[in-house]
């Protein structure tokens, strides 16, 4: 074994451990978010991921040469991300390009450090030479997956339908005949307007999001909805009705996958861009840590929707509002207050509903008055919005 080649081993040993890899595709991942001319934050994750798996190859291929070039599997989900969310070739050469810009600075800084007895310069065009021809066949395999990925999209008409709905909804620069064509004829011009946002949980559950829009809207006397698929984890539709769906109980939609809102909006193209905003505003409830249901409309979450914006705010109210009922151990009292606050049935067929003792329900009652410190009638709005905000935000 030359010296060349047991350095290299040693290398590719210590770059090998886990806190050197996690180290590395931080510092590569931050160097491709770095550019903020498009907002990717979000997929973050998944460009770590994609940087370790490059890593753990590229460092095979050093010590294991002649094995056949395989994009990483990850890669593969990141050309095909950024085709989806319409998102040009550009963006993708340029992770590429910023990653390798990357792998020159840390190149140097190892041939910096390698033992003054190696041709550090030597070793230098070795290393770029091998780390260039795997960026090269990267790219190459890279622009394939995203440019067959868009070539498909282009062909199902969603970009069209995408820019068209965009504008729409940004700077409402489209006219209702232009966005009912982009739609295929759905109407615009009428008195109502119904929007839901499906949005994926993970991106296992993307090809569950049509489905879900489908248990939702595909029920008899509701009229056709219109799809528009942005890309990413989100799927768009519309209805042409004045009233929402009244089919919300979630029914084949499972909510640990996908969540579906719903915002009803009034006629004309306002309506339909108000319709979309209040399902995307929704989603800052349906997507809350305590919250599990697969459907929620706007006009059931709007005060909760509105109070959630500033949620340093909304936490000291709620909790002001509830004193000692927030405390984690009186989930119980909490629910029995819920009840008692939305139902019209007495204590007695109240109790006999939930399956307790009328007692058992007087009980929790004094308790939960106690550590409000006041009567549970006193400011119930305000006591039941913030056991909403409780359940969907703060509950452990």
């Amino acid at each position: 074994m030359t010296e060349l080649d047991a350095w290299v081993t040693a290398f590719a040993a210590e770059q090998r451990r886990p806190e050197e890899v996690a180290r590395w595709a931080a510092t590569t991942a931050d160097a491709i978010l770095a550019d903020g001319d498009v907002d990717l934050a979000d997929l973050r994750p998944l460009l770590l991921e994609a940087v370790e798996e490059h890593w753990y190859a590229f460092l095979d291929r050093l010590t294991l040469p002649g094995q056949p070039f395989e994009l990483v599997p990850t890669a593969r989900t990141v050309a095909l991300e950024i085709a989806r969310r319409h998102l040009g070739l550009p963006l993708l050469l340029k992770i590429y390009q910023r990653a390798q810009e990357a792998s020159w600075d840390f190149a140097v800084q190892v041939v910096e450090e390698a033992p003054s007895d190696l041709d550090r310069a030597g070793l230098l065009v070795w290393f770029w030479t091998k780390a260039t021809a795997w960026f090269g066949s990267s790219v190459e395999q890279s622009v394939l997956l995203h440019q067959t990925e868009t070539d498909r999209i282009r062909q199902r008409g969603d970009a069209r339908r995408f820019e068209v709905v965009s504008r729409a909804l940004g700077d409402r620069s489209v006219s209702p005949a232009e966005l009912s064509a982009a739609l295929d004829g759905h109407p615009i011009g009428v008195p109502g307007h119904v929007a839901l946002v499906a949005h994926a949980l993970t991106a296992d559950a993307i090809e569950q999001l049509e489905p879900a829009i489908n248990a939702v809207t595909r029920h008899p006397g509701h009229p056709r909805s219109v799809l528009v698929r942005p890309g990413g984890r989100e799927v768009w539709a519309w209805l042409a009705a004045a009233e929402r769906p009244d089919t919300l109980d979630g029914a084949g939609i499972d909510p640990t996958a996908v969540r579906v809102t719903i915002g009803v909006g009034g006629g004309g193209l306002d309506g339909f861009v108000a319709a979309h905003r209040d399902a995307r505003a929704a989603q800052r409830v349906a997507l809350a840590p305590g919250r599990q249901e697969p459907v929620t409309a706007y006009d059931d979450v709007a005060a909760l929707v509105l109070v959630a914006h500033d949620p340093a705010a909304a936490e000291r109210f709620t909790r002001t509002t509830l004193g000692g009922l927030a405390d984690a151990h009186h989930a119980r009292l909490r629910e029995t207050v819920r009840e008692v606050l939305t139902s019209a049935d007495t204590a007695d067929r109240l109790a006999e509903r939930l399956g307790i003792h009328k007692n058992t329900i007087r009980y929790r009652l004094t308790q939960a008055e106690r550590l409000l410190g006041h009567p549970l009638r006193e400011r119930a709005g305000d006591l039941l919005l913030a056991l909403d905000y409780h359940d969907a935000f703060l509950r452990a």
